[in-house]
């Protein structure tokens, strides 16, 4: 049985664009790789020019990436992740906010789900067998 805040997780990881293509099971899989962490408006998330180490997904609240509001389901640092580079602009979170963040080695798990190079939301992500599609697995978190 799922809590709340699981599903909620996986919507926001479910509402990523670049993730659009993999099944619910793939995606379900990728909870066990995030960590949950609170920011408050005003927080500091990441800092132009200095290396990205995170992806970031918005669960709940907003952020604010240079000029742009950056809301649940979307992300911080995809790209930058996929080609270890720095980040473009500085974030900050603009109100209290909840992420899912994955770190470099936690990152991996989404690049062997999504296979190498630079993944954008129209390209496909290996599937498992439409059997499969549905079915959720048990989580420990």
């Amino acid at each position: 049985m799922r809590t709340a805040a699981q599903r909620e997780r996986f919507a926001a990881l479910r509402a990523v664009a670049e993730l659009e293509p993999c099944t619910d099971l793939e995606v379900w899989s990728l909870l066990a790789y995030a960590d949950e962490v609170r920011v408050f408006a005003g927080d500091g998330v990441a800092q132009e020019g200095r290396l990205c180490d995170a992806l970031v997904v918005v669960v709940q609240g907003a952020l604010c990436s240079g000029s742009q509001l950056v809301g649940p389901g979307e992300t911080v640092g995809w790209s930058e992740m996929w080609e270890r580079a720095t980040n473009p602009a500085t974030v900050s979170a603009e109100t209290d906010a909840r992420l899912l963040v994955m770190s470099h080695g936690q990152f991996r798990a989404v690049k062997a789900l999504v296979g190498p190079g630079l993944v954008k939301a129209n390209d496909v992500c290996p599937r498992a067998p439409s059997s499969e599609r549905d079915v959720e697995p048990s989580l420990a978190n």
